[in-house]
């Protein structure tokens, strides 16, 4: 499992680094907001959890690197991370997504997105633990307050395959922006 998670953030962080040498602009972020998740039970009824403030992989709290790779295009890795330990057993979830959106009106205005993601979530209890993979995508408006500022107004969906889990989220993302200077 460990060997899958490693993988998972090379494969995230190799081309997000490639592309942010050759684009002046950066936004580190995090987002919060509303998650719901709802899968069917075993007895055949629903079962749907709602979370806040996570609005992030599997409602956690996430972080993202927002890299304009060209005039509208964004490639942005995420990251969740919780560990809780108790009783002498240490849980550990790490989530991980790559979403790649586009910004109509590209990265120096106000605009509206679209987003599709890959995600990536490992958990890690005391004698065992699972790895998951979900396919979503996003819709929102960026808005930019100020040159250094970008908030984001999004809701998306996403699929876990292995769970059945469909999560749907609605939040604001608030990320500061960082210029590249020549």
């Amino acid at each position: 499992m460990a060997r899958t998670t490693h993988v998972v953030i090379g494969a995230l962080l190799i081309p997000t680094l490639a592309l942010a040498q050759r684009k002046p602009a950066l936004e580190l972020g995090t987002s919060l907001g509303l998650t719901i998740t709802s899968s069917a039970d075993l007895l055949g009824g629903n079962v749907t959890r709602f979370g806040v403030p996570g609005e992030g992989i599997l409602g956690q709290p996430t972080i993202y690197a927002s890299v304009f790779a060209g005039k509208g295009v964004i490639v942005e890795p995420q990251l969740a991370l919780n560990i809780i330990s108790s009783g002498g057993e240490t849980d550990t979830a790490v989530g991980l997504a790559a979403q790649i959106g586009y910004l109509f009106d590209g990265p120096e205005r106000n605009s509206p997105f679209l987003a599709g993601s890959l995600a990536y979530q490992s958990i890690s209890r005391g004698s065992g633990g699972g790895d998951e993979v979900g396919l979503g995508a996003k819709v929102g408006y960026r808005v930019l307050a100020g040159s250094s500022v970008g908030v984001r107004f999004e809701a998306g969906y996403r699929r876990w395959f292995d769970s059945h889990l469909n999560e749907f989220t609605f939040g604001i993302g608030l990320g500061g922006i960082f210029h590249h200077s020549h």
